[in-house]
């Protein structure tokens, strides 16, 4: 029977292989080997043993620490533990400014001398403009400029430019102010053969901000999500009804089967991947209602009380996503930003690619651009230290809805074209007179009350359609 080796574990360094090298090679091999002299050719052999035992330890301790957000140095580990965490790295990060837009317009002649809005033109998103200070960074115009348009969200300014020789109105000014992103467009393509399940396509360029779209051959449009299981993302139409000065937009649920999700890798690389999907499905709206899955009956009136449906997946897709084929993909993005980009103020006046429905070019001269505040939020990509400390606090944050204070910041951090909710009030006590079904008698449920306000900025009762685009947004 073999006899049984006294052997320790504990062993980390050269010095401790070394030693218990050497002890164990005196308690079991005493009479094969006695010259433990440091000139010997046995200790040789021994300390390369011992070498080999230090270097593995080192690697040991090295990717059991690279496994710990804490503790991690390596940027690509970083970047995976980060995503993991719910964190999206940024390589870079854009100055953003508030632009006023002005543009003149003669007045109607007669006994109004009201502006002549058949002269007011549209000025469409991503329009870029320049900074005229050092660097010359470009900004692109994120939403559209229409001037006819004007509501307590979105108003136009009108002044009087100029009078006539009987000192009434000949031309007014119409100003309105819009939001724009320091950036530089830029475009690819990408081909597909034949179908690939998570298919993957590497942008290599400099400072990417984001992907603005993504467009097949067909024309049809690839939406962007922030994980491939959702298959649906919030879309924006405008509210015709009475209340649409308060509430612009309605927001829409549609579904997504054309989505991709984007990440960065360490060097600073944009990976697009798409979904497994082969078949292909329509892009219809549809406003999802639970009662439409499942009616909770008067028999078994809390038989599913207790079932989740989960808004970002509603239809329960195993897809993740159409998968591109026999087509190619034209991909906008944009890149730029840094600290350079935070120019100073009234000097983003200079126009570069501004397309507008104007038909006379009297009209476009006319417009002009100025930033009457600094542009700032410019900033490079995330240090090693600031993605380990923003990762960590992405993962206590996590976006949550639990609590009745939850449910009041979400409320109230609705976006504002849906909609503004002014006071928020979330409790858990019921008036038992208004149960009307066995839907409201649900233990957990939560009773959410809102006001909102007109344009004086009074406060009202919320309209329906505020109500509507909250309910959505909440799920």
């Amino acid at each position: 029977m073999a006899e049984q080796r006294d052997i320790k574990y504990v062993n980390r360094e050269f010095g401790d292989f070394k030693e218990q090298l050497v002890e164990f090679a005196k308690s079991y091999f005493p009479d094969s080997y006695n010259d433990f002299n440091e000139t010997a050719p046995g200790m040789m052999f021994i300390e390369m043993a011992s070498y080999v035992g230090d270097v593995l330890s080192f690697y040991q301790d090295t990717q059991l620490q690279e496994t710990f957000l804490q503790h991690a140095q390596n940027p690509a580990n970083l970047y995976s533990l980060a995503y993991m965490m719910g964190y999206n790295p940024r390589v870079t990060s854009a100055a953003t400014a508030d632009i006023l837009v002005e543009q003149k317009v003669q007045a109607l002649s007669g006994s109004s001398y009201t502006p002549d809005w058949d002269q007011a033109i549209k000025v469409h998103e991503n329009s870029t403009i320049k900074s005229t200070s050092e660097g010359n960074s470009s900004f692109i115009i994120q939403d559209t400029v229409d001037f006819k348009f004007s509501s307590s969200y979105d108003p136009t300014d009108i002044k009087i430019s100029s009078v006539d020789e009987s000192n009434n109105p000949a031309e007014y000014i119409l100003s309105k102010k819009v939001t724009a992103m320091s950036g530089v467009i830029n475009t690819t393509t990408s081909t597909f053969a034949s179908a690939e399940k998570f298919a993957t396509v590497n942008i290599t360029d400099t400072n990417i901000i984001k992907v603005l779209d993504v467009t097949d051959s067909d024309g049809k449009t690839w939406t962007e999500v922030p994980f491939l299981g959702q298959d649906t993302v919030f879309d924006e139409q405008q509210n015709t009804s009475t209340d649409n000065a308060l509430v612009p937009s309605l927001m829409q649920l549609k579904k997504v089967p054309r989505r991709f999700v984007t990440r960065f890798t360490s060097k600073g690389v944009m990976q697009i991947q798409f979904g497994a999907g082969i078949i292909g499905s329509s892009d219809d709206q549809f406003l999802p209602d639970p009662q439409n899955i499942k009616k909770f009956g008067d028999k078994q009136p809390v038989e599913q009380i207790d079932r989740a449906f989960d808004p970002s997946n509603f239809l329960f897709t195993r897809t993740y996503g159409l998968a591109p084929s026999n087509t190619t993909l034209t991909i906008r993005y944009l890149t730029g930003g840094g600290v350079e980009s935070n120019a100073p103020a009234n000097s983003i006046t200079e126009k570069d690619v501004v397309t507008t429905t104007a038909t006379d070019s009297t009209f476009l001269d006319t417009l002009t651009f100025n930033n009457e505040k600094p542009a700032s939020g410019g900033k490079d990509g995330d240090t090693v230290e600031e993605l380990r400390q923003n990762s960590l606090k992405s993962f206590s944050e996590q976006k949550r809805a639990v609590t009745t204070s939850d449910y009041t910041v979400r409320a109230l951090s609705l976006p504002p074209q849906f909609g503004s909710v002014a006071k928020a009030f979330v409790t858990r006590e019921f008036n038992q007179n208004s149960i009307k079904s066995p839907l409201d008698s649900n233990p957990l449920a939560l009773a959410l009350y809102i006001l909102a306000y007109d344009n004086s900025g009074k406060l009202i009762t919320a309209s329906s359609s505020l109500k509507n685009n909250l309910k959505k947004y909440l799920t």
